[in-house]
């Protein structure tokens, strides 16, 4: 029999110790989040007083969206702001279609660099892109990420789906430094029968239930926000953010058909929209309360060695009033 040498002995020593250590930590809580919030609006115009009340330790403001447009990516919702700084950690985030990437267009990340650099006045160490890809646009936006990652210089972090978390085989892993888990907008908005399609614990559990770590630093987000959904001839027409519920019990105009649902029966103006006759109104929400123990909930399930933040969305929802 061939005697294990001292050098080879240590070895496996080590590799044990290595390997039932890593069981241990497996086995130990996530350590606490920091609170971070996202800001959605195009007036960035905070009071520092909401960030301390809040015990906001980051920051993450959308800067622009980009969509398909004219046969061409084009930017929109531009953020304005008259502010020299800001309180705490800023990190840059530019929303892009999934439609962008079926179109690929060759400069797009440098394009997002220089509209950045003019709407964004901040000092900044990460960027984040908010994209709902699919594995059909898959290869374009692991490309655009991987050139922005690049050319930033920057840390780049990009927002993933339940979906893609939970079917990495064919959504693949983001080529990013971290991510962050979107555990909102679960349900089918396009359809009337969805009961509430920003938030439901059941469809939350069933993407998370079973998963192995996710291949990244994982940070998590949750939702207390409102909105009326627009359905006209079966359709999605419009979505219509924080709504006038007082006007709903004007039935010269709404026929409430249940707690959340309303059909017009007569046209009018809602939201600043011109709706007609026979559109159908559904309102939604997630609330504070549901958005904290979904957090509360949720993050030892998802966190892993690099995780940091629990992000809400977003600060300045009258859900947080």
């Amino acid at each position: 029999m061939r005697r294990r040498g001292p050098n080879g002995f240590a070895r496996w020593v080590g590799l044990f110790t290595a390997v039932f250590l890593a069981g241990c930590q497996a086995d130990l809580p996530a350590p606490p989040p920091e609170t971070a919030v996202y800001h959605w609006e195009t007036q960035l115009r905070l009071p520092d007083s909401l960030l301390r009340a809040r015990q906001v330790h980051r920051l993450y403001i959308k800067v622009f969206d980009v969509s398909y447009a004219d046969g061409r990516p084009t930017p929109s919702a531009l953020l304005e702001t008259d502010r020299a700084g800001l309180p705490v950690e800023g990190v840059p985030v530019v929303f892009l279609t999934n439609e962008v990437f079926a179109h690929p267009h060759a400069g797009l990340a440098a394009d997002v660099l220089r509209l950045l650099e003019r709407r964004f006045p901040f000092p900044y160490a990460e960027l984040q892109i908010d994209c709902d890809w699919t594995a059909a646009t898959r290869a374009a936006y692991f490309a655009f990420l991987g050139e922005l990652g690049r050319l930033s210089g920057k840390a780049l972090s990009c927002t993933v789906r339940l979906h893609q978390y939970r079917d990495r085989g064919t959504q693949g892993v983001p080529p990013v430094d971290r991510a962050v888990l979107m555990a909102y907008n679960t349900g089918d908005l396009d359809r009337w029968e969805t009961e509430n399609s920003i938030f439901d614990s059941a469809i939350v559990d069933a993407y998370l239930n079973g998963q192995s770590p996710y291949p990244l630093p994982l940070d998590l987000a949750v939702a207390a926000y409102d909105w009326a959904v627009v359905y006209r001839r079966g359709t999605l027409a419009y979505l219509v953010n924080e709504p006038d519920l007082e006007a709903l019990a004007d039935t010269a105009r709404f026929a409430r058909l249940s707690p959340t649902r309303y059909r017009l029966d007569s046209s009018t103006y809602y939201g600043g929209l011109y709706l007609y006759r026979n559109d159908l109104l559904r309102l939604e929400k997630a609330t504070a309360a549901e958005a904290r123990r979904l957090g509360r909930d949720g993050w030892p399930r998802v966190a892993n060695a690099g995780s940091r933040y629990l992000i809400y969305y977003h600060i300045g929802s009258r859900q947080w009033e």
